[in-house]
């Protein structure tokens, strides 16, 4: 069942702004330099997904002391036949997310997404005649929209109805990521760059007190973001969201780094990162995609990343995925496991939120000889890139970088020509730390 027009939920607002006046939460703001906001995602909602599921989670996200929370709005799902003709059931669905968020205090990120058939840049042979309940299948859906213009009404449909509940609203998720399952086809950065131009000024009519946030980028290299400015996104955003799972803390400073050769100061919002914990001696070393840590590096790993950005008034958000594992066969990112109960990343949060983890861990630095060699060896943060120096009477003769395996350990055999005697290495691990030992 359809409605081309949905009147807001009136009543049901009148009474979430009663709540939220009295939480103190008014209209929805920037977050406050050097507060960055803690948020966790992954909460089971939509149309065949029961109410009580849903809010499970939600009190599990309340408990681990998240401000916001990161909901998906599928485009595909809203408007799945036609522009404008909005599935009453699928914004049912939306609604009941979002005010849940709202009765518990916190704040929805809330993320557009997946292109519905009718507006897909899909092949045709893939598409069809866009008909059918499997119509905006993934295949079809994960395909950049072939105008950028015809989000722009969904965009300012959602905006006006959530804007006093939202944190932020964020422009699709992964453009960039190699393996397109969000955003497939040609000229990828010139097609991202000419929605958010169209979006931003209409999302901005209708909320401008709701920051909006574009980016959404999974590399730490900086290219997509120094594509993007080629392509004149500046001035089209309020933030830029970054989703990055390996070197965390490294991929936020790299970005900066990008950032300032560019005159961006704009604030970055980490809008995802997490630590599978399906590591087992003798199992397999990847979770479908990502590499198992244990769970007493899920845990520091986390607390890391929250300890680390705290600090930084150029970071506005760290949103940790995810709040709950998923069933057998599905990822382990959780801070409670597939039943409810709470893990030792859950810990990890509140650690770092309470401050009992002040910053993230120091490097250990070990130096023994071996058949001639020097091994550097020892312990990091899984969140950084390290830099491996070895001077010899105060002269450079080695350097190396490297990232500490899944377990956080890190091993280099120096070159046989240096020997083992008359050596300092320093090991650099960004925001974690600098170690020194002479040999």
């Amino acid at each position: 069942m359809s409605s081309p027009s949905l009147p807001p939920p009136v009543r049901r607002r009148t009474a979430l702004l009663a709540v939220l006046a009295t939480l103190g939460l008014g209209a929805a703001t920037a977050p406050t330099a050097g507060a960055a906001l803690y948020g966790t995602q992954g909460i089971p909602a939509g149309v065949e997904v029961p109410a009580a599921t849903t809010d499970r989670a939600l009190d599990h996200a309340e408990r681990s002391g998240a401000r916001l929370v990161r909901i998906q709005a599928d485009w595909s799902a809203i408007e799945p036949r036609a522009q404008g003709e909005r599935d009453a059931a699928a914004v049912a669905a939306l609604d009941r997310v979002v005010d849940g968020v709202a009765r518990r205090g916190m704040r929805t990120l809330l993320v557009l997404s997946r292109t519905p058939c009718w507006a897909s840049a899909a092949p045709a042979e893939l598409r069809g005649d866009c008909s059918g309940p499997e119509a905006s299948r993934a295949e079809v859906s994960r395909y950049r929209p072939a105008k950028a213009g015809t989000i722009v009404p969904v965009g300012r449909f959602l905006a006006a109805r959530y804007a006093d509940r939202l944190a932020a609203f964020q422009v699709w998720n992964e453009p960039d990521q190699v393996n397109e399952k969000y955003w497939a086809g040609p000229g990828k950065a010139k097609a991202y760059v000419a929605m958010v131009k169209q979006l931003y000024p209409a999302l901005k009519a209708v909320a401008p007190e709701v920051p909006v946030i574009v980016g959404s980028f999974v590399g730490t290299n900086g290219k997509w973001l120094q594509a993007m400015y080629d392509e004149g996104i500046r001035g089209f955003y309020d933030g830029l969201a970054v989703q990055f799972y390996r070197f965390t803390l490294y991929g936020l400073r790299n970005t900066r780094a990008v950032q300032r050769r560019n005159g961006d100061r704009k604030q970055l919002w980490l809008t995802e990162f997490g630590y599978t914990t399906c590591y087992r001696r003798g199992g397999p070393p990847v979770q479908i995609d990502q590499p198992c840590t244990s769970r007493a590096v899920a845990s520091r790993a986390t607390a890391d990343v929250i300890s680390g950005v705290r600090s930084r008034s150029w970071i506005a958000a760290v949103v940790q995925f995810a709040v709950l594992d998923d069933g057998p066969g599905g990822y382990t990112f959780g801070l409670f496991d597939a039943q409810g109960k709470a893990k030792p990343t859950l810990t990890g949060v509140q650690n770092a939120l309470s401050g009992a983890t002040p910053r993230p861990k120091r490097p250990v630095l070990r130096l023994r000889g071996s058949r001639g060699r020097l091994v550097v060896s020892g312990t990091a943060s899984v969140t950084e890139l390290l830099t491996v120096r070895v001077e010899q009477r105060g002269v450079l003769r080695y350097r190396a970088t490297l990232g500490a395996d899944r377990l956080g350990r890190y091993r280099v055999v120096l070159p046989a020509a240096l020997g083992t005697r008359g050596l300092t290495v320093r090991l650099s691990a960004g925001w974690a730390g600098r170690a020194t030992r002479r040999i």
